[in-house]
């Protein structure tokens, strides 16, 4: 080392020596001079350890280049602000193990500076670092993908609730287990409506964030009331509000994808707290907030963003699956502790898309078992076709039981209004009623439909699953059953339904729905097909 390096004693002394060197045309000596000036002003500003040291030359390494490359003075507020919350050791981890290189290593690289990046110092810092984090590092330094990397998952709490949650094995009772049969139906509606368009947002937002573009979703997280990831409800903010606090907004998201831990969740509300009592917003939107973080960061956190209906769904697993929840009031801390303990399950396996939609499913049976009034009487007509591709021919299909379905809500809501018929209802056991009519009592009929060709088929195959909705702990106690099919009862199929009723005392009948086309021929009871 050059013996004028070796007696700088202040950054500032540095500075100048840089500045005179680089007149001078002494290009090797100011680079020195700089390397000097960097790590003594590192010690200056409060940095010990040679890691930390090593990081905060970095910063201003990239700083450096920034300035030049923009040809003014630029200062990374956001990378600073990171090392101040977190600690100099703790950031540089959270941003290695992004998916996307951070800006400053981009900027090293180009600049032919890569030994002076975060990764570069973790790699030679091994032993302060985590094993992913030194993988992660390394994988980026070599040019090659880590599809491990996600940095929330690594947080110090993440850690705590793991060795928390370890010791308590996942066990699922027979409830636990008709709920997860019934969610897993292709057919229900969070599978068949939900799951695709959940899918399709959570993509928008994972491309808009991997690009550097938090402002493609902005409109998604803040205005949206129903973005496929929840409904804001009455938690959604003024539209005057989002639009002068955009920027600021944006800026929530970009540190939201920065860091999806539970301890940043909290920081957040906190900045939101701060505006409110400046008076820049009206509100501080907890809902939106815990959106934002199950949207940006869907590995992490489940789509129950509202406290409620979370705690509804904790006493349901603690009851059920031998859960139990860390003590915190944060819906982060209780969400991330809910994940964990699903995925310790091993039910969904990587799916984590189905498995965040899962506690509302649990939401609604359980919400069926109190005739709740989030649950809308009416009928969502499905589909009464579909097309079959097939190698040879196409066939269109007569999905006949949606035709009967949709014919017995109109019988039922002419016989008792349309206001006490509900289809596709909730049991409370894990399946959907194909219809039920809830009188102002509470008095709840029972209606199961099944297509065959003769009655005794339709009472077979109906019976088991009319008796297991109303009857099972948890059901709809329903106080009157109904098998519904096309065919005529017959008489030994009628006496066996008598039987029922006056030696077992169940109260069960048979009811016909008849289709008939429009000039009044009933129409044929087995599904058409008809090729082409």
């Amino acid at each position: 080392m050059d013996e004028r390096i070796a007696r700088l004693k202040t950054s500032k002394e540095a500075g100048i020596l840089v500045e005179n060197a680089r007149r001078l045309g002494k290009l090797e000596l100011a680079a020195q001079a700089q390397q000097r000036a960097n790590e003594l002003r590192a010690i200056e500003e409060g940095y010990r350890s040679p890691a930390e040291q090593a990081i905060a030359a970095a910063l201003y390494a990239y700083e450096e280049q920034q300035s030049r490359l923009k040809g003014r003075t630029f200062r990374a507020t956001r990378t600073r602000q990171m090392l101040s919350k977190h600690g100099a050791l703790a950031a540089a981890e959270r941003m290695v193990l992004q998916r996307k290189p951070s800006r400053g290593f981009e900027v090293l690289e180009d600049a032919g500076l890569q030994e002076l990046s975060f990764e570069a110092i973790i790699d030679r810092f091994s032993d302060e670092f985590s094993t992913q984090a030194v993988q992660a590092a390394r994988a980026r330094l070599e040019g090659k993908p880590a599809s491990f990397i996600s940095s929330p998952s690594t947080s110090s709490h993440d850690q705590a609730l793991n060795m928390t949650i370890a010791n308590l094995p996942v066990v699922l009772d027979a409830e636990a287990e008709a709920f997860i049969e019934g969610f897993m139906d292709p057919g229900v509606w969070f599978q068949a409506r939900w799951l695709p368009r959940y899918t399709a947002i959570i993509r928008d937002i994972s491309d808009a964030m991997a690009a550097d573009r938090p402002q493609d979703v902005f409109e998604i997280l803040w205005k949206s009331a129903e973005n496929s990831i929840s409904n804001a409800g009455q938690g959604i903010l003024k539209y005057d509000t989002v639009e002068r606090m955009r920027q600021e907004l944006v800026e929530v998201i970009r540190d939201i994808y920065a860091d999806g831990s539970p301890e940043n969740f909290n920081q957040i509300v906190a900045r939101f707290n701060d505006w409110k009592r400046k008076g820049h917003v009206g509100m501080v939107p907890r809902l939106l907030i815990a959106r934002a973080f199950a949207g940006i960061h869907p590995r992490l956190y489940h789509t129950t963003v509202d406290s409620h209906s979370q705690n509804l769904v904790i006493d349901w697993f603690a009851a059920h699956t031998n859960f139990r929840a860390p003590r915190s009031d944060s819906w982060s801390v209780q969400a991330r502790a809910l994940v964990i303990h699903i995925d310790r399950a091993g039910v969904f396996g990587d799916n984590f898309l189905v498995r965040n939609i899962f506690p509302w499913f649990v939401i609604e049976q359980i919400r069926a078992r109190s005739s709740s009034k989030s649950l809308k009487p009416g009928h969502s007509p499905r589909p009464e076709v579909a097309f079959a591709n097939l190698p040879s021919r196409q066939r269109i299909i007569s999905l006949r039981h949606n035709v009967i379905q949709t014919a017995l809500f109109s019988k039922l809501s002419v016989e008792f209004g349309k206001d006490r018929v509900w289809t596709e209802y909730p049991t409370g056991t894990g399946g959907y009623a194909d219809a039920i009519v809830r009188h102002p009592d509470g008095y709840c009929q029972l209606y199961e439909i099944k297509i065959a060709d003769t009655s005794a088929k339709v009472v077979r195959q109906a019976i088991g699953q009319l008796l297991e909705y109303g009857f099972r702990p948890g059901g709809l106690e329903a106080k009157k059953l109904f098998i519904v099919g096309e065919p005529v009862l017959d008489d030994v199929t009628r006496s066996f339904l008598v039987r029922l009723r006056e030696d077992f005392n169940i109260e069960i009948d048979y009811m016909q729905v008849e289709l008939f086309d429009e000039s009044g021929v009933p129409v044929l009871q087995k599904p058409v097909e008809q090729e082409f």
